[in-house]
């Protein structure tokens, strides 16, 4: 009989730890999925340039399409379309004829950003599964021990 009850024991306080364990994962878990998830904001990054047709390497690639805003970093005219290009898969920003410190505004997707539309909503399901998980492996403890104690 000892040895039924030791054997009980062990599986509840296996239950307890893998819970206990389980929810002070879920907060890491839930950042790691937010970042997969989310563009990043830049809300301003200066470059001075002083010859014309001079490239910058941004602090980011992969720059959203359509989100870049090139300012005069003065307030005195702003370039048009014209007046820069980028290459926003690595980065690249042109400042085409022109000389001067710009503000430089973008969106960008992080290393770990998901592409895929299909796995970023698989992956906003990985925390209701992790819950899932664990409230099974509570009533499967709880579950096995009741079954012992029979």
């Amino acid at each position: 009989m000892k040895n039924k009850r030791g054997q009980a024991a062990n599986i509840i306080v296996a239950g307890i730890v893998a819970v206990i364990v389980g929810v002070a994962m879920l907060p890491i878990f839930a950042s790691l999925i937010d970042d997969a998830q989310s563009v990043k904001l830049i809300s301003v990054e200066q470059i001075t340039n002083t010859n014309f047709n001079q490239t910058f390497t941004l602090a980011n690639d992969d720059i959203v399409v359509g989100s870049l805003s090139v300012i005069n970093a003065t307030g005195v005219g702003t370039p048009n379309d014209l007046d820069f290009s980028v290459s926003e898969r690595i980065g690249k920003l042109e400042i085409i004829n022109k000389t001067g410190t710009w503000n430089v505004s973008y969106n960008y997707e992080p290393d770990t950003y998901v592409d895929s539309a299909t796995g970023r909503t698989v992956i906003s399901n990985v925390t209701l599964m992790y819950a899932v998980a664990l409230i099974l492996i509570t009533l499967a403890s709880v579950g096995i021990t009741l079954a012992r104690r029979s």
